[in-house]
């Protein structure tokens, strides 16, 4: 017997489809005539890497960013392929020639989005903000995210963020944390890189003195990481809304993502391997 798709569901995916679509056309027309600078004075530092195909595509995250009430005062894209480097597509030649900074890093794999800024700074100033590649981000995006760092600096400020489950005295699997529901900050509060996480200075500070631990330990999952040394330097995480914002994603980027391995088993491993006796009892005690 032959099943078909709901109408509801065809009619919502070629919804969001269109949706996409009329996001990107709209990204490319200003890409083509905007002279806008894609920097500002006064804004936090804004983060992100790419690779292979994704490369293709992620100067529509980065015009998204750029077109925001509040711009970066640096929008760094860390590459570890030469030849992005040397070949930019249109999109990001025009980019470049606004201010957006198309640098060299070696490949520390997800890391890549903040760890090349970290070790390149003797000290910082700033918060920085990371983003993903396959993300369009809203025109309140960062603007949001700032605002928020200067009513409570101490605290990492997400859009996404899950709460760290207990069974017992220990970590419950990845996949049953639910999703985080409030904007009291607590240390049971795991931030989702996707959606964008706002890293205040004390913090950045720590993540260079730790140089590249993250190697031995977790290489493909830079949210323990952070989220750890967020934990262990006293940085509660907040989330922006009482709800997780989902911002719209650019089609075709989730083929071969991180998120896949990682929910299954990666971010359990990990987990693991890190979290030590410490660190259990500061999440119980949250």
């Amino acid at each position: 017997m032959i099943s078909f798709p709901s109408l509801v569901s065809v009619g919502d995916r070629i919804s969001l489809r269109a949706r996409q679509l009329g996001a990107m056309s709209e990204l490319l027309r200003l890409n083509l005539t905007s002279s806008k600078p894609a920097v500002a004075p006064g804004g936090p530092v804004v983060s992100l890497t790419s690779y292979g195909k994704r490369a293709r595509t992620v100067g529509f995250t980065i015009e998204s960013i750029a077109q925001g009430e509040m711009r970066p005062s640096r929008l760094l894209l860390w590459l570890d392929e030469s030849a992005l480097l040397a070949q930019p597509n249109a999109m990001l030649a025009r980019l470049k020639r606004r201010g957006v900074e198309l640098l060299q890093t070696e490949n520390w794999g997800p890391h890549k989005k903040y760890y090349p800024y970290v070790a390149s700074q003797p000290s910082f100033a700033t918060p920085l903000v990371t983003a993903d590649d396959d993300v369009l981000y809203s025109t309140t995006w960062l603007g949001t995210l700032l605002e928020r760092h200067r009513a409570h600096p101490e605290s990492v400020h997400c859009y996404r963020a899950r709460v760290v489950g207990m069974n017992g005295d220990r970590l419950a699997p990845y996949a049953s944390w639910l999703d985080c529901a409030t904007t009291t900050p607590s240390h049971r509060h795991f931030s989702i890189g996707m959606a964008g996480v706002l890293l205040p200075p004390y913090l950045l500070q720590e993540l260079q003195r730790r140089g590249t631990e993250f190697r031995d330990h977790c290489p493909r999952t830079d949210d323990i990481w952070l989220n750890l040394h967020a934990q262990r330097v006293g940085a509660k995480v907040r989330q922006v809304h009482a709800s997780p914002d989902f911002f719209m994603l650019l089609p075709g980027t989730q083929k071969g993502a991180l998120l896949h391995d990682n929910v299954s088993s990666g971010n359990d491993s990990a987990l693991s391997a890190l979290y030590g006796a410490d660190d259990i009892a500061r999440l119980a005690q949250a």
